[in-house]
This record gives structure tokens, sequence and C-alpha cells, in this order.
């Protein structure tokens, strides 16, 4: 039998009054389907919307998140496709309906036994074989992730559109040049840039999707059409996000955007709907986190800590200099083969079984080799998330997102210089992982991994087994495509 899910928003709800609703006629899957709401540090925004299916805050099958990602960008290919010979527009509405039964279903928490987990992930590839078949390539689209969070879910839009990809990012790589640069406002950290290597990436009168994991204003994507346009007019934009929680006054800012630049602007989730906060939110979280009490990891030995260096496997050229080729899943499923000899499988595991960990704006193939991972290790589960920049209040409840925090020294050089980074739901109900498969971005030095306060010793604190897996990155301009 699988346990009823509480919705890890009902925490926040209760105690601040903030809910979220769907719009039924703009939705697919239900907004509180693919989120929760924590409580975060920033003076600039109290909440934070923690996404389901996302992989970035919650450990989740990797399937998952990459149905959602494909199945968002089905939308896309169809909102640039036109009117759709599916005359009652039902293809979408039933992917997105099975989607939500397997985000129940494949739930860490969800209770289901070992047969029934079999059986979910059985349809979760029916469900991705489906997602495919129905998609329509656009490589003559050019598609955009933010980070940090959306750095992954960018990439599986843009592969299943067959489009050029490129990502924002924080860091400043010697050897690149900023193409424009723009602000995510309401962020810990906010200034993005675009670091194209290929001067010819993008060509005025074309059409650019902008990917995003929830549009709460839509402040960031009015920004970066902004800037964008402004440097190369584009006649068609489109905005992708997992949930669009936008207002109406925030809606008709776009259409105001539009009008006034001379280009068309569709906006696509697979979650719609209102979100109500209560006038002095800032106030009433801050006073909500202070009284939170403070979650320690539970008490064991530190954690055997194996590197392995995969660098002869291949250079790894970062998404943030952009391309037209999807993720290497062949360089994922050697990662696999390369860490699967070194864990736990059946009875030699205790715990939550084994997560693969991805380090900020490096998810795309991370996320792929825990899926090539995930069923090859007998009754073991595979989950996948990331480190963060984002600091945000953990709560061991199961209607709240964030059960713990592990934090730690920055290891990768941005322009920013050192400082904390965070891995959430390491832990929960003292419950640790067998093993943590850690991948930090490619090129990254082993030295800064280490200390006291760096990420190995905190990751060994939460597990007995720490894998780390060190790949070399190549230079922005190797592999440059021609456009």
């Amino acid at each position: 039998m699988i346990a009823e899910r509480l919705w890890q928003g009902g925490h926040v709800r209760d105690t601040l009054g903030i809910t979220v609703g769907t719009d039924s006629d703009r939705s697919i899957v239900d907004v509180d389907a693919l989120v929760g709401v924590a409580l975060r540090r920033n003076p600039k925004r109290a909440h934070l919307l923690v996404s389901t299916v996302l992989a970035k805050h919650v450990p989740t099958v990797p399937g998952v998140s990459i149905a959602a990602g494909e199945l968002l960008g089905l939308l896309v290919s169809q909102s640039l496709d036109g009117p759709s010979p599916d005359a009652a527009g039902t293809t979408a509405p039933r992917l997105g309906a099975r989607l939500a039964a397997l985000i129940s279903r494949l739930a860490e928490h969800a209770g289901a036994d070992a047969a029934e987990r079999a059986r979910a992930q059985a349809d979760l590839a029916g469900l991705r074989r489906d997602i495919r078949s129905a998609l329509t390539r656009h490589p003559e689209v050019v598609t955009i992730g933010f980070a940090e969070t959306a750095t992954g879910l960018g990439q599986l839009v843009g592969d299943a559109l067959g489009s050029y990809y490129l990502h924002s990012t924080r860091f400043a790589p010697e050897g690149s040049t900023p193409f424009a640069g723009f602000e995510e406002e309401h962020s810990h950290a906010t200034d993005h840039n675009l670091l194209p290597s290929d001067p010819l990436w993008l060509r005025e009168g074309g059409t650019v999707v902008l990917v995003d994991d929830e549009l709460s204003t839509g402040t960031t994507a009015i920004n970066t059409v902004t800037a964008i346009h402004a440097r190369v007019p584009q006649r068609h934009w489109v905005v992708a996000s997992l949930i669009d929680l936008r207002s109406p006054a925030d809606r008709a800012r776009f259409d105001a955007l539009a009008l006034a630049l001379g280009t068309r602007i569709t906006v696509v989730s697979l979650g719609a709907g209102p979100i109500a906060l209560p006038a002095d939110v800032l106030a009433l979280a801050t006073r909500a986190v202070e009284s939170m009490p403070h979650v320690e990891p539970p008490a064991a030995a530190q954690g055997t800590v194996r590197l392995i260096d995969a660098g002869d496997l291949c250079a790894v050229r970062s998404a943030r200099f952009g391309g037209s080729a999807p993720v290497d899943t062949g360089l994922a499923a050697a990662i696999a083969d390369r860490v699967r000899p070194l864990l736990p499988a059946g009875d030699d595991r205790s715990g939550r079984g084994v997560l693969v960990l991805g380090s900020e704006e490096f998810i795309a193939l991370p996320m792929a080799a825990a899926d090539a991972l995930d069923g090859t290790l007998g009754a073991t589960p595979v989950l996948f998330s990331t480190s963060t920049r984002s600091p945000i209040a953990p709560l061991d409840a199961a209607d709240y997102p964030i059960a713990s925090a592990v934090r730690f020294r920055s290891h990768d050089e941005t322009p920013d210089g050192v400082g904390v980074r965070f891995a959430y739901n390491l832990t929960r109900g003292g419950r640790r992982f067998d093993a943590i498969v850690f991948l930090p971005e490619p090129g990254s030095d082993p030295a800064l991994l280490d200390g006291d306060d760096g990420v190995l010793a905190a990751l060994a604190r939460i597990s007995s087994s720490v894998i780390v897996v060190l790949l070399r990155d190549s230079a922005p301009t190797d592999g440059t495509p021609a456009r």
C-alpha cells in the first residue's frame, strides 16, 4: 500500500497562511503536486517554492525529473507548432495526469514496497517513451536555462526540442566574454551572465525559449527579455516553467512588454495558479525561522571518502558556453559503470539507498548518471539532487519540504569569492543515505573540496560512504558549434 502523501507546504500554510492554488484551465498538473513551501533566510523573499520534480533541494527519482523536463519541452513544442491536430488537446493533459500520479507513487516517503516501486518505475519508463513520441523537434530555436536552479531543467527542454542550449551563470571562467547580463532580483545571488563562445549563437528575428523552475512575478524573465532583445531583437519569446504563480497584474506586464518591444511572448507551464501571501509575510517568516528548532544530523562515525579520477572518460564542455549537443548519455553511463562496483546493494544497505549529488549549476550530466544507475542496484533506490547557494531553514516535519541542511565552504572559483554552500534533505527522520556519489563541477581542484569546512568532510559526517567523481573540463571555445 502507498501511504497518503502530506502536502509539503502544509506547515507554512498553517503557521504563516501562505497558500497556493491551481487554475485547472492553465494546468496539466496540480500546483500542489509540483511544489511544497519552505522558509528561507532572505530579506527580499521569505518563502521558497520547493519543487517535487526539479531534484534541486529534494532528492528525487531521476526519471521523474527527466519526465517533468521533457513534458515541459512538449508544451513548448506545441506552442511553437501552432494549433494541434489533436483537436481535443488531450495529449499533454493525459501525460500530465500520469506524471502527477508517479510523483506521488515514487516520492521517497510514499511508503511503497519494492514490488510497487518496480511497477511505478515501469510506468515511468512508459510515460517517458510516450512524451518523447509526442515531441516535435525545433532545432531552429535557442533555449536558455536560468542558473543555478534551472540549468538542468533547461537542458532537458533544449534536448527535447533538439535546440541550441545555453544557461546563464554566476561563474566567470578565464577566457570567457559575457554577451549580456541581467538580474534575478529576489535571489540570494542576483547577478547572471551569458557566456556563449559562438558569436553567431543568436540571430535576429528568431525564437528564444527561456526556462526557469518557477514564475512568481516574472521579473527575471522580463529582465532577460529586455536585456537580450536590446542586443538582438527576436520575433518570438517562449517562457517555460514548471509552475506559474503570476498574478493577473504580472501577466499584464508580459503583454505590455511584448507590445512595447514589438514581439510576441508566450508562457507555458505544467501547473499554474494563484499564491496568497499575508501582507506582513517577511516579518512573520523571520519570527517563524527564529523559532524553528536547530536540526542536527544523526550522530555517526565519519564515513569513508573515495575519489575516482574519471578524467580519462571525456572532457566535459559546460553548457554555460552554449552548444547544440544534448547531454552525453554515453558519458553518464560510463560514470555509472565506474561507481556501481563501489555501491551497496540489496542486504548491504540499511539506510535510504544511494544519492547522486550534483553541484550548483552542474546538474544535467549528474542527473543523467543517476538515471543510468537507477534500477541497476537491485532493490537499492537511487535518488538525485544538487548542492546550492540558497539558505533555507530546515524542519524535520512530514509537511515541510526541507528536513535537514548540510553546510560547507564553496569549492568553485566565482567572482563573489568563497562562500557558504548547502545540501538539503541528506538526512530525514534520522535516516542517512547508504552512499553519496558527488560530482563536483568538472575541473574542480580536489584540494578545494577538502578541509574541516569542505564539502567532503560535510558529506562524510552524514553518510558512511562518499564517492567523488572527478571530471575534466574543456576550455570555453572547445567544441564551439557552427551555426
